[in-house]
This record gives structure tokens, C-alpha cells and sequence, in this order.
């Protein structure tokens, strides 16, 4: 049994509860600018099709009366940290996968407990302490979990027997199914494919003939097949971070921007365990779900330029300019433990790093990130 929690507008919550003026209003978070692009968007928006990640030129467009407001990643990384320690608390096993996601696994549990029950008293436990707005979807795999939550929203539960799964999805829209994007479902409403169930009946030969082998999954995940685990986020031997974004993205500076946040972040978590890495990898998704990835072996370092500026590099080989999907960092962890390479070892550095670590610990991960200067 799989649990997916979801902070509904988390960024919008968050603000209304540092200002409730803006409870019922018309909200994006973000910045202004042609460049930007909606972080967050309230369902009061949402009617006039403004969505997370469009940019903000056009959000303004289609909404003109919108609130743009953005206190900044500092703060709301502060009440992520306050839902992550409740689940730390009262999770088995959990799977964190942005700072308002989480994927629980209670298998086993319904020997012992109401499983319902359960995650009903886990969030109305996430709202009391935090008073943030919390859906969750419960099921038999992440899949459908996932989806679940999204249609309990807003501030919903939704539990989803197994018995009952293909009842559930195959009156949904196809787009539903998480990895059907904005570039595969003109093809599949060409093949006269709407709606999960349409998609679960199409011939699977037939649909892995018309999109290639790895586009099995989704036929699979129509079917209420998903055998993906919940994975903890402590792996010993290498650290990553990834992001799926909402709507393909072809701004190559917003992903060079993508890149070097996550790779600030990886640096940080790796001093955090005083470990070093010994390697960068880049993965990139495009939208037809071919993957591709490189990496580099470097001097063992915990330094974030040196591994913002090799996973930029990485990243200047490695894409191709087309729209991208997904797009991750790996750091490898050095089995030793290791000092900096002596080449590159620089006090100030370390002092400098040992500083911003003291600040994030205190103030949150994201209150200071590294410019783009690579």
C-alpha cells in the first residue's frame, strides 16, 4: 500500500499564511519579468489556464488581475522542513520528492492498523502543526497513488482499494498518467485515445510499434501496473536530485539554471555527511522518453563550484537543444574518506562554504543559492 501526499499550491499556501489578505485572491508566485516563469499558481488562476511553469508574460496575460508575490526559497523551505519532520516522524518508509511530495510506503501495515485511518490522522496532523493545505491519494503503487491525489484536491483524501483501480482510472483523462506530456498526447488523440481506459485497451504491441519500448510504461501504468519502489532519500554510495518539469522546457538557460541549483544542493548534502564526491552525472529526458546521460570523474571535492561548473560542462555536451522532459545530477561518493584534491584546496573556500552550510542549516537549504557564473 502506497500513500502520495501532496501540498496543494504549496508556495500560494505558504504566502497566504505569511499574509492572509491574499486568502481567495487571484495569487502567482514567482518573479516578474520577461524571463520568469509561474512557480506556483492558485486555483483562483488556474480558471483563466494559468499553470506552473508558463511564463509569467503570459500568465499576466491571460490573468492581469493575478498577485504576483515570491518571499523567496529560504522561507518556504522552512515549512517544508516542518511537514519532512512529521513524516520523519511517523513514516516507516517514505520517499521525499520536492519540498511538497512525498511517497510513503505502508505495506504490511494493514495487519495492524487502519491503513486509512492512518494517513487520514497523518495529515490532519501536517495541518494542524503547520496549517498548510495537504491532499493525499492512497493505493496499491505509486501510480496510482499519485493520481488519486491529484483528483482529492483541493485539501482531500482519496483511497483507492485494488479492487477498485480500474474503475478509478479508466474514466480519467490519459493525460492523468504521470509522463504523458504536452508532446505525446496529440499522437494518442490521434489514435483515437482520450481517456486512461481507452489507453489500457489499445493493444500493447500495437502502442510499444507506434512510440517505441520505453513508452511500455505507460501502457502499463493504464493498467495499474507499477512496480517502482519507494525509495528512501539516503543512499550511501552516490547522491541525486532530479526534476520532471510540468511542460517540456527548451530555455537553455532556465535548465543551465536547474542544473546549477540542484548542484549547489547535492554539495551541500554532501558536507552535511562530510563526504566527498568523486564523480558528476547529468541525465537528460526528452519528451519521447529517451534518456541519455553522461558523467565525469574528478578529484575528490565537497566544493559546489567545482561541481556546479562540471555539471554545466556536462550539460554543454550533452544537450542537444531539444525540448527536455526530466533533467537530473549524480554525484558518486568517494568509498574513502578523503580531503579536498590538494590542487584545489583552498581555506577560504572551506571557510567560506563551512559559513553558508551554518546559514542554510539555520535559515533553510535554500535561503542562499550560487549565482551562474560557470
Amino acid at each position: 500500500m502506497i500513500l502520495h501526499i501532496d501540498l496543494d499550491t504549496f508556495f500560494v499556501s505558504v504566502e497566504r499564511l505569511l499574509n492572509p489578505d491574499l486568502v481567495g485572491k487571484p495569487v502567482i508566485c514567482g518573479h516578474k519579468g520577461e524571463r520568469s516563469v509561474v512557480s506556483t499558481a492558485s486555483y483562483e488562476v488556474r480558471k483563466f489556464g494559468v499553470h506552473s511553469g508558463m511564463p509569467m508574460v503570459q500568465a499576466l496575460r491571460l490573468c492581469p488581475q493575478a498577485i504576483v508575490v515570491y518571499s523567496g526559497h529560504g522561507v518556504y523551505g522552512e515549512y517544508s522542513r516542518m511537514v519532512q519532520q512529521i513524516v520523519y516522524e511517523s513514516a516507516p518508509l517514505y520517499q521525499q520528492m520536492s519540498c511538497d511530495e512525498y511517497f510513503i510506503d505502508l505495506s504490511g501495515m494493514d495487519r495492524f492498523f487502519d491503513v486509512p485511518k492512518w494517513a487520514h490522522d497523518l495529515r490532519m496532523r501536517i495541518i494542524s502543526e503547520t496549517k498548510l493545505p495537504i491532499s493525499y491519494g492512497l493505493s496499491i503503487n505509486r501510480t496510482v497513488a499519485k493520481i488519486a491525489s491529484g483528483q482529492a484536491k483541493p485539501m482531500g483524501e482519496l483511497y483507492i482499494p485494488e479492487d477498485k483501480v480500474q474503475e478509478f482510472l479508466d474514466p480519467l483523462p490519459v493525460k492523468k498518467i504521470p509522463g504523458v506530456g504536452d508532446s505525446i498526447l496529440p499522437r494518442l488523440h490521434r489514435l483515437g485515445i482520450s481517456t486512461i481506459g481507452d489507453l489500457r485497451r489499445y493493444p500493447r504491441t500495437l502502442f510499444i510499434s507506434e512510440f517505441g519500448r520505453s513508452a511500455d510504461v505507460l501502457w502499463l501504468k493504464a493498467n495499474g501496473i507499477d512496480h517502482n519502489p519507494v525509495v528512501p532519500n539516503t543512499d550511501h554510495k552516490s547522491l541525486s536530485t532530479e526534476t520532471t518539469f510540468e511542460y517540456d522546457v527548451s530555455d537553455t538557460q532556465r535548465l543551465v539554471d536547474t542544473i546549477l541549483i540542484m548542484a549547489d544542493t547535492l554539495a551541500y548534502r554532501l558536507r552535511a555527511q562530510r563526504k566527498k564526491c568523486t564523480t558528476v552525472a547529468i541525465k537528460i529526458k526528452y519528451p519521447d522518453f529517451k534518456t541519455e546521460e553522461r558523467q565525469k570523474t574528478i578529484s575528490p571535492t565537497d566544493y559546489t563550484e567545482t561541481i556546479a561548473a562540471m555539471a554545466k560542462t556536462l550539460f554543454d555536451t550533452l544537450y542537444k537543444g531539444q525540448p527536455v522532459r526530466l533533467i537530473g545530477v549524480r554525484l558518486n561518493i568517494s568509498a574513502q574518506n578523503t580531503m579536498n584534491d590538494l590542487f584545489s584546496y583552498n581555506p577560504k573556500r572551506d571557510t567560506l562554504n563551512h559559513t553558508i552550510d551554518g546559514l542554510k542549516d539555520r535559515f533553510g537549504s535554500d535561503v542562499i543559492k550560487s549565482g551562474n557564473s560557470f
